[in-house]
């Protein structure tokens, strides 16, 4: 079942000028609820549009974006509940901070939506051990926390408002492998224990075989493809054909098998390929 859903969007910008540029063009494609869906695509592809599509911070021109069934145009009025439900963190989010300490910056959306005290120091305490940030750092200026770390106060206020889809734009771009399982290993933890729907556009091709269960690929505005990942990455040669890569372990295996070493399974990911091997040294893969 699909929490979210475009059906048939599309969408201009400068639209009416000279200088008008189509940036999705009749998508159609629906988000899985409880699941990790990855989005990717070239720059220009339309992906950054598209996560702007889904919490109402643009309107389609044409279809319609449907939470839960319901389309969120359909009381413009009442965007901003849409808002609360649907998380976006965009690419950067730390050059919003703005509070006097990581706690009240946490906090700023619950305020803002009456929660009670009690349970906004609750939910901070909470949301700040999934993204990394230790308690000690809670009534720090986020002003004097490093690049990382701002990036992970960032992620908890949107993650404090406990979305049911949450929605992140290169969360982890610029941080150091050990960040990057950090903060995507955290989402995943939040994931189960909220039993939410996340969105996650990346540019990298690891983290979509480790942490996701569907892709979706954009092409020049429009949908190329979507499926599960062990679907879209079997896709390999159509991907490398538009200019978008696999992981390169895939890359490994592909040489192994043209090498003529018959692994099977799930060949883009490290403990797949692992694994492949492993059955074939146990005898258990093909002769």
């Amino acid at each position: 079942m699909d929490i979210l859903t475009l059906n048939h969007v599309s969408y201009t910008y400068g639209r009416g000028t000279p200088f008008c540029v189509d940036a999705l063009r009749d998508v159609s494609v629906g988000f899985e609820k409880g699941k990790i869906t990855g989005l990717i695509g070239h720059t220009g592809s339309g992906k950054s549009t598209l996560v702007q599509m889904l919490n109402g911070l643009l309107k389609p021109d044409e279809g319609q974006v449907l939470l839960d069934g319901a389309d969120i145009w359909e009381k413009p009025k009442e965007i901003r509940s849409v808002r609360f439900r649907v998380g976006l963190v965009m690419q950067y989010p730390e050059y919003q901070l703005f509070d006097e300490t990581v706690r009240a910056d946490i906090g700023f959306a619950l305020r803002n939506m009456g929660t009670p005290k009690e349970e906004i120091d609750e939910r901070v305490r909470e949301v700040a051990g999934f993204v990394g940030i230790g308690e000690d750092l809670l009534n720090k200026s986020p002003f004097d926390l490093s690049g990382g770390q701002k990036r992970r106060v960032a992620i908890a206020g949107v993650l404090a408002m406990q979305p049911e889809v949450l929605v992140l734009d290169e969360p982890a771009a610029g941080l150091d492998p050990r960040g990057r399982r950090e903060i995507l290993g955290g989402l995943c933890k939040y994931r189960e224990k909220n039993h939410a729907s996340i969105i996650l556009v990346s540019h990298s091709m690891e983290d979509m075989a480790a942490y996701c269960d569907n892709v979706v690929v954009m092409r020049g505005a429009e949908l190329f493809a979507q499926g599960t990942t062990v679907e879209v990455f079997a896709r390999a040669e159509e991907l490398q054909k538009v200019g978008l890569d696999t992981p390169q372990i895939s890359h490994v295996a592909a040489k192994l098998r043209e090498a003529g070493i018959p692994l099977e399974g799930e060949l883009y990911t490290v403990d797949g390929v692992a694994e492949a091997v492993l059955k074939l040294l146990r005898g258990e893969g093909k002769a």
